[in-house]
């Protein structure tokens, strides 16, 4: 599942404050060090998430609870069922994040459900996210670590 942005760079911005700041001796790295960390925190609250991604998200999130349902069977998925109808249908980032959450409540649902009845619901689970792992690896970009490693 995906981190959003702003919590990504927190993370950045976090590491570079308590673990590389302490270590830089130079002035001048140490100034420049502060403005990469103000560059951060401007850009943190700017950066909106691509909405083709937080769709691709949402639609096979709804094709699992779907079939999680269908697997289930109506009435102990019909606060699945529920949920599914009250998820917003925009902005497409709020519609993936409601279909997250749920996508949790079915695994509480199948999670209490016999290892028989529950394997068709599980499959169609992990179907999704291993699809969704493929998707938030995607649009990683290589690493920079060969190049920095040479100094």
């Amino acid at each position: 599942m995906q981190l959003g942005v702003d919590i990504l760079l927190d993370g950045v911005m976090r590491t570079l404050r308590e673990a590389v700041l302490p270590a830089v001796q130079g002035r001048l790295a140490r100034a420049q060090l502060f403005a990469v960390l103000d560059v951060l925190q401007n850009l943190r609250d700017r950066v909106e998430s691509k909405a083709a991604l937080d769709d691709a998200e949402a639609e096979s999130a709804v094709h699992a609870l779907t079939q999680v349902i269908a697997a289930i069977g109506p009435i102990t998925g019909a606060a699945l069922a529920e949920g599914l109808e009250a998820a917003p249908e925009a902005p497409p980032a709020a519609r993936a994040a409601a279909l997250r959450a749920l996508l949790v409540r079915a695994f509480d649902v199948v999670d209490a459900l016999p290892d028989a009845a529950a394997a068709p619901a599980r499959a169609a689970l992990a179907t999704h996210l291993a699809g969704q792992a493929m998707r938030d690896v995607a649009v990683l970009k290589p690493s920079l670590l060969q190049e920095i490693s040479k100094g």
